[in-house]
């Protein structure tokens, strides 16, 4: 089971919470959120890890890369604003080691209920 540890601040507004909601929907390796929430031609930047493109290249390499048995999200930040939204946090991992991430994202457009079309990920590898 996944600990997760979210800042109070971080779901007071409608694309805060499902910025929020997604990132624990890849923690927790839900496709059907995932894929329900993003664009059929997502691109998945992964920086120093290769870039997927469209939804099923994405999903298979959200699995492939966070498939470590995680033990704790914390989610630091999320921010919005318009066509983009932001999420800085850490994950822990069975094995003790730990990736602090930021994770860039681009709606579709900016609307509330907009799919996420972009996804750039900055992170970092600990022990």
């Amino acid at each position: 089971m996944v600990n997760i540890i979210v800042q109070e601040d971080c779901g007071n507004a409608p694309k805060k919470a499902f910025l929020r909601d997604f990132i624990v929907a890849v923690v927790k390796g839900d496709n059907t959120f995932i894929s329900g929430s993003t664009t059929d031609d997502i691109c998945w930047n992964y920086v120093g890890n290769g870039c997927f493109n469209g939804k099923h290249d994405a999903l298979a390499a959200l699995k492939r890369l966070r498939s470590d048995e995680i033990r704790e999200l914390v989610i630091h930040t999320i921010i919005t604003h318009g066509y983009h939204g932001c999420v800085e946090g850490a994950l822990k991992f069975a094995d003790g080691k730990m990736l602090a991430f930021c994770d860039v994202y681009q709606f579709r457009a900016s609307t509330n209920d907009a799919p996420i079309k972009a996804i750039r990920t900055y992170a970092i590898i600990n022990g």
